[in-house]
Order: structure tokens, then C-alpha cells, then sequence
């Protein structure tokens, strides 16, 4: 099969793969180690078909509107999921079986900021084109939070910034330091990617990648990014990653101007051509520079034309969008994913229960790593729609005054009271709304054994 090509799953192809997947599940379930790792844990025998049950029906959200794609000999159900079939797939399956407590299951991503250096400057990034090398944190530091995640079995990492290229020789021992059965992923702007560098990535570990790319139109793009040739070099990168065999994605904070569809479509055209696997939609929060001018509610148009561009079969073979806040986060879906699904280490050491929520559990710097995840996952109990900033958006801008007088330990205790605020303003999701009185009722019975155990 042809490494560059990727193909969205459909008809008999799709049902295939299902199967696949299926089996490969099953596998878990009987799987000695995962049985021994449940008792360990204390999970029965009903708390796994529940697991089961759980499982399917995020997966069916998390296909709701997309497709799955073929990438060479595997499949991806979304960027946020490793590729089946890989180890790191059957560890993040094995995570949803062998826990009950959703407070116990590993975090299925942990994102990294290597640098804080980037010679971009975007109004949505708190980075803002910074170049001093002095203010990023210790290499063997990053190195042993590394094992740490891995440790704790988080089947993901992504190698964040500013900007990771800017430090291309320190990145590169960073990516080498992972292990071969994480998911590695890595976000850029495009700067400083050549063909070189990319094969050198993915020779070395590195899956899949999100290049940002914001417009079709190369001086609105070059623009919002706050650097000439940011478009080119956006585009230069998707060619070295793809060439190279990484499964490359764009990521867009789309502006006002793609809130028209016809827009969206030259930008949904654009991606096509340059033969990208998916699209992920961040939308704009009141995160970064930005975070002065209040909540601005998402509109539902792209909502709208994401339904609409996936039940047309003119885009059938186009690169699925995922991500997208306007539904995701509802009360249809899968609501906010921090901590479940998502942790974020910043380029001083914080924290954060994502890159927008800029809140922290500890800074690593100060605390070690397992002991602020212990905290963040008692903070988050169960799963909330809505966005944090813009939910708790004057707690958020509260503790932004005052973190500066605060020790990690007291970040840490501020920020469990913004996500527990959270979680009691917010709905159950969508997709765990079905099983919820189920995983409150085996909770609670899980509780009683666990304290007997003891």
C-alpha cells in the first residue's frame, strides 16, 4: 500500500476494520495480563461488559461526523486515538477495561511544551514570538517527565511549543527519548521543517503530526500568525511530513472570515489538494493575548457545515474534521475531554488541564510530575459539556492575578475549585448519558469493595 495515501473507511472496507477492532478487543477482555490487571484493581466481571458498553458508545460519538481513515496497513479513528493496530492503541483500550473509576483511568494524551520559543506571533498563543532559550525547562527534567506519563500508562505524547522546531537538535533527543510503543505526535507552525528533518523525525518514533494552517487566502495566513511566509512554510511542511510518512493533519483556528461556508469550502478545497489525513478544528476561546476581550460564544455555522460536508458525497473523499468545540463539548457529545482524554505541560512546567484552560495543577519544576497528576485526575471526577475558560471565565481570569503569589501547591488547590465549579455548572455528556446511572450504581459498589479490601 502506498505510505502517502490515506483513505476514509466506508461501506465494506469500513465494516471490515469494525470487526477488526471488535476482535481485537475481545482479545483484551480474555487477555491474561489485562484479567490480572483487573483483579489487581478490583474490577468483576459485570464492571468490564460495562467497560465494554462504555467503549462502544464513545466510539460511536467519536464518529458521529467523520470518518475513519486507512493509512498505510492501519486505521485511525481520530487524531486524539492511536492507530490500530499498535501497542499504544491496545494500552489506551486497556485503560477504559481494567479501570471503573473514571478518577483511576489514565489520561489518554499528555501534551508536552518543549520550548517556549517561536518566531510567530498569533493572538490566540500565549507564546508570542518569544526567542529566549533561557526561560525553557530542563532538558533531563522534560526527559524524566517523559517516563514518568509512560509510567502512569498514558498511550499518547505530543511534543508541543511555541514553536518545537526552533530547537530542532534538542527536539529531536526529546522524540528519541520516547518509547517505541507511545503514540508520538507533534504540533507546528511549519517553521523550520525540511524533508530531511522530517524523515529524520519519523525514523526516529514520530506518528503523526498537526501542521497549523489558518486560511486559504497565504497574506491572510502569513497575517494571523504574525510572520511573512508562514503560509509557505505551512504548506513545505505538509509535503516533508507526508513524504516522509507521517500521518500529517492540519490544525485550524479558523477566523471570522470561514464562519462563511463558502469560504470554509476554499479552505475545505485547499486541504484536500495538499492531501492531508484530517482537519482539526480548534475554535477561538478566550485563552492567550486574547483572553481580555471576554467569551465570544462559538457560532453554530460550522457546526452546521460539518453535518452538512459529511452527508455530501461531493466530499466524501475529503480529510474528516474532528475537534470541532461547537458540538463536541455539548450535551450530545463528549463534553470537555481535560484530564480524561487530555493533560497539557507548559514551557514552565505547569500543569494545565489543557492549552485554553490556562489554570494549573503544580509546576513540575516544583512538584514532581506523578504527584500534580494524582491531583488534577481527584480534581476531575467526571466528564462536564461546555469549555472551561469560557464556563468559568471570571474564576479563570481571577486566578491569572494571583498565581504569581502562589505556591504550586496552592495553584494546584485553586484550580481543583475552578474544575469542580465546572463540573457542577455543566451537564453529563452525551455519549456517558446512556450509562450513567449504570457507572454510578457499580461505582459505588467498587467503592464499598475497595474499602473493605482495605
Amino acid at each position: 500500500m502506498d505510505p502517502l495515501k490515506t483513505v476514509n473507511l466506508t461501506g465494506l472496507e469500513k465494516l471490515i476494520w469494525d470487526l477488526r477492532i471488535s476482535i481485537r478487543t475481545l482479545w483484551m477482555v480474555l487477555n491474561s495480563e489485562n484479567r490480572a490487571k483487573r483483579t489487581e484493581n478490583g474490577v468483576t466481571a459485570g464492571d468490564v461488559l460495562f467497560n465494554f458498553r462504555k467503549l462502544v458508545s464513545l466510539q460511536r460519538t467519536l464518529l458521529w461526523r467523520r470518518y475513519m481513515v486507512r493509512f498505510g496497513d492501519r486505521v485511525v479513528m481520530d487524531s486524539t486515538f492511536p492507530p490500530f493496530p499498535s501497542r499504544a492503541f491496545d494500552r489506551r483500550v486497556s485503560n477504559y477495561l481494567n479501570t471503573l473509576d473514571l478518577v483511576d483511568t489514565p489520561s489518554g494524551i499528555v501534551s508536552i511544551s518543549t520550548t517556549n520559543c517561536c518566531p510567530y506571533s498569533c493572538a490566540f498563543c500565549s507564546t508570542n514570538a518569544r526567542h529566549n532559550l533561557d526561560t525553557d525547562l530542563d532538558e533531563d527534567l522534560l526527559k524524566k517527565t517523559i517516563r514518568q506519563v509512560e509510567a502512569l500508562g498514558v498511550p499518547s505524547i505530543i511534543l508541543h511549543g511555541g514553536e518545537p522546531m526552533y530547537r530542532y537538535d534538542r527536539f529531536l533527543r526529546l522524540v528519541k527519548h520516547v518509547n517505541d510503543d507511545t503514540c508520538l505526535w507533534m504540533f507546528t507552525t511549519g517553521y523550520g521543517v525540511t524533508p530531511e528533518r522530517a524523515a529524520e523525525l519519523h525514523d526516529n518514533g514520530l506518528f503523526g503530526v498537526w501542521v497549523s494552517l489558518d486560511h486559504y487566502n497565504p497574506q491572510v495566513h502569513d497575517r494571523l500568525r504574525g510572520h511573512p511566509g508562514a503560509f509557505e512554510n505551512a504548506r513545505a511542511a505538509v509535503e516533508s511530513f507526508r513524504k516522509a510518512g507521517v500521518y500529517t493533519c492540519l490544525s485550524l483556528v479558523p477566523p471570522q472570515d470561514l464562519l462563511d461556508v463558502e469560504n470554509f469550502k476554499k479552505y475545505y478545497d485547499l486541504a484536500k489538494e495538499l492531501g492531508v489525513a484530517e482537519i482539526r478544528v480548534l475554535e477561538v476561546k478566550p485563552t492567550g493575548r486574547q483572553a481580555c476581550q471576554g467569551v465570544t460564544p462559538h457560532s453554530p455555522v460550522l457546526e452546521q457545515a460539518q453535518k452538512d460536508l459529511f452527508h455530501d458525497p461531493a466530499y466524501k473523499d475529503y480529510p474528516p474534521l474532528s475537534g470541532l468545540s461547537t458540538w463536541l463539548e455539548k450535551d450530545r457529545a463528549l463534553g470537555c475531554q481535560c484530564r480524561f482524554e487530555y493533560l497539557f505541560i507548559t514551557s514552565t512546567g505547569e500543569v494545565q488541564p489543557c492549552e485554553a484552560a490556562e489554570i494549573s495543577f503544580g509546576n513540575i519544576c516544583d512538584e514532581d510530575f506523578v504527584d500534580i497528576y494524582r491531583r488534577a485526575c481527584a480534581a476531575c471526577r467526571q466528564p462536564a459539556t461546555g469549555c472551561i475558560p469560557m464556563v468559568m471565565y471570571p474564576e479563570v481570569r481571577n486566578y491569572q492575578k494571583v498565581r504569581d503569589q502562589m505556591t504550586s501547591a496552592e495553584k494546584g488547590e485553586l484550580a481543583t475549585q475552578i474544575m469542580c465549579g465546572f463540573q457542577e455548572k455543566g451537564d453529563i455528556p452525551g455519549a456517558y448519558v446512556p450509562i450513567w446511572s449504570a457507572y454510578r450504581r457499580r461505582l459505588e459498589m467498587y467503592r464499598k469493595r475497595k474499602k473493605l479490601g482495605n
